[in-house]
């Protein structure tokens, strides 16, 4: 099953074909103008300057929690990655860089993955702190990051564990069922996987570690996936990250792959069923007839094609 990036491709391809086009060298930039629409909800704007400032690439992108994710420390997390590139945030968006095209960093591709990840670092914010209660042997209050409008994700710290619960939201009722056997095959996999954190399933009812939440979905087309992630998980905390904020993506992702291979299976099904009932039709009489003189004629009750025709 594929993995999804947690980085943006566009912006990566587009950066790329920045710093690399030798025109640069010359001082010939062209302007570049565009929104990019990001799972989550999440936008991007990439803009140039004026005629005299084509160089200078402004990068915004808003995050609809991003007042949660300030509480978090998203600010530090961000100074981290792109220190004197941040500006004062685009009206509208959230977060803010500018990059100067002229003057290409010494990796161009390291630096150019780094600014495509920009909302997967703001993200990894709360598991940061999360992560940080658990190595100081403190228990934390549980973290609400309402990151779509009927969705959001929980973070709960306790002395040896991170508990994240995921409230997922399923259009389809049909979606519910294949969610369900999805995440069976998650748990059957910790019996073979020593490594692999806890997962359960609840559908309609909030776990129990949400008590007190002030933003709880219910309904039914709504379940809640929590992962228990332990010391092992944590240690590992970058590539954790990685994998557990795409969840949800991809969770919705390979239920729309299931639902369309099991359509290409009916299709090709009854494909084959039309070929055995046609390889089953009568090929039609010959009801003409000769006369010696080569003159055709038909008898009254003999079959007219009309008759021996029947809908498949």
């Amino acid at each position: 099953m594929i993995i999804l990036d947690s980085h943006n491709k566009i912006i990566e391809e587009t950066l790329l074909e920045k710093y690399n086009n030798p025109d640069t060298a010359a001082g010939k930039f062209e302007s570049v103008e565009m929104v990019l629409a990001d799972f989550d909800g999440v936008l991007f704007h990439l803009a140039t300057g004026g005629e005299s400032a084509k160089n200078l690439l402004t990068i915004s992108v808003s995050i609809k929690c991003w007042a949660e994710l300030a509480k978090c420390g998203v600010d530090n997390i961000m100074k981290e990655h792109y220190g004197s590139s941040i500006i004062a945030p685009e009206s509208g968006y959230s977060f803010s860089i500018m990059l100067d095209l002229s003057k290409p960093p010494a990796d161009i591709p390291k630096y150019v993955r780094d600014v495509a990840m920009m909302k997967r670092h703001a993200m990894a914010a709360p598991f940061y702190k999360a992560f940080a209660d658990v190595e100081s042997k403190t228990a934390g209050s549980l973290v609400e990051i309402p990151y779509r409008d009927d969705e959001a994700l929980y973070l709960k710290s306790e002395n040896d564990r991170v508990i994240v619960i995921f409230s997922v939201a399923f259009k389809d009722q049909d979606d519910v069922v294949v969610a369900k056997t999805f995440l069976q095959e998650y748990q059957d996999a910790r019996r073979t996987m020593g490594n692999a954190p806890a997962v359960s399933y609840a559908q309609k009812e909030p776990p129990m570690e949400l008590k007190g939440a002030k933003f709880i979905p219910t309904g039914q087309s709504n379940g809640f996936v929590s992962f228990v992630l332990f010391g092992a998980h944590i240690k590992k905390r970058d590539s954790t990250i990685d994998t557990i904020i795409q969840f949800r993506n991809y969770l919705h992702y390979h239920i729309k792959c299931s639902k369309a291979f099991m359509h290409t299976r009916m299709r090709n099904r009854v494909r084959t069923f039309l070929q055995v009932l046609n390889r089953a039709k009568q090929e039609p009489l010959t009801t003409e007839k000769k006369t010696m003189g080569g003159k055709t004629f038909r008898r009254p009750d003999d079959p007219t094609p009309a008759d021996q025709e029947f809908n498949i």
